[in-house]
């Protein structure tokens, strides 16, 4: 290879390296979805665009925690737990920036996992910092209870914000007077992701878009209980598709 091809190649590796910190740095909304390979590995059964995303980002919370576990037990420098914060809040905002508009309702997964992350992070950093400086079990005990109060309020913010009792699905199979329905993953209603079986209503079609009326449980995820709208435009079980029927 010439020396020229060489060092062009070497300008092209770079402005490609480049281009790519430029984008997580200053993301813009994607034309396309994103693929997310390794948590679609993960998961054995089809799923849908959007609890693809919600998955993804469970898994990314779920990482940071772990991760602040070791470094709070096994480091004593609260430094490491800022360090740990810096790139996966800068990857919390890319997700969102790039690709939030691809979830149903994109505002209350920004809010909660922004919220919740940052309260995490109080939690690590703060409670590094005391047992550091503070030196007495009783200030570690009352910081704790402090970030539990801070979540109790976010909780209780949330519901009153965000929450409602009913979710959206698509109907799936029908069978005497019983119809089972897919529902998306549902922040709002704190409903997981499944198929539940709902009592039969009229125009409860295989592949119709249904709102349902969720129970709500205490310290658990709500549960569907029964239908209570449909529409009448069919559905091709596209994670779209229930977004659409709420506008």
């Amino acid at each position: 290879m010439a020396v020229d091809e060489f060092l062009y190649s070497i300008g092209e590796g770079v402005e490609r390296i480049a281009s790519a910190f430029r984008s997580f740095l200053f993301p813009e909304p994607a034309e396309n979805p994103p693929r997310f390979g390794f948590t679609r590995r993960l998961v054995k059964s089809r799923v849908t665009l959007h609890e693809l995303f919600s998955l993804h980002l469970q898994l990314c919370f779920l990482l940071y925690l772990v991760l602040n576990f070791v470094v709070v037990f096994l480091v004593s420098n609260p430094l490491w737990v800022l360090i740990l914060a810096v790139p996966y809040f800068l990857y919390l905002r890319y997700l969102f920036n790039r690709y939030g508009h691809f979830l149903l309702e994109e505002k209350p997964y920004l809010v909660f996992y922004t919220v919740i992350s940052a309260l995490s992070f109080l939690a690590f950093f703060g409670y590094s910092i005391v047992r550091l400086y503070a030196g007495g079990v009783l200030y570690v005990y009352a910081y704790v209870m402090g970030i539990a109060v801070l979540v109790l309020l976010f909780r209780w913010y949330f519901k009153r914000t965000f929450g409602r009792d009913y979710t959206y699905g698509v109907v799936e199979e029908l069978k005497g007077d019983l119809v089972r329905v897919f529902v998306h993953d549902d922040l709002s209603a704190n409903v997981k992701p499944g198929l539940y079986w709902l009592p039969a209503v009229p125009d409860a079609e295989p592949g119709r878009v249904v709102k349902v009326l969720v129970e709500d449980r205490a310290f658990r995820s709500a549960k569907p209980v029964r239908i209570i709208e449909v529409y009448l435009s069919q559905s091709s079980q596209s994670s779209t598709e229930p977004k659409n029927a709420m506008e």
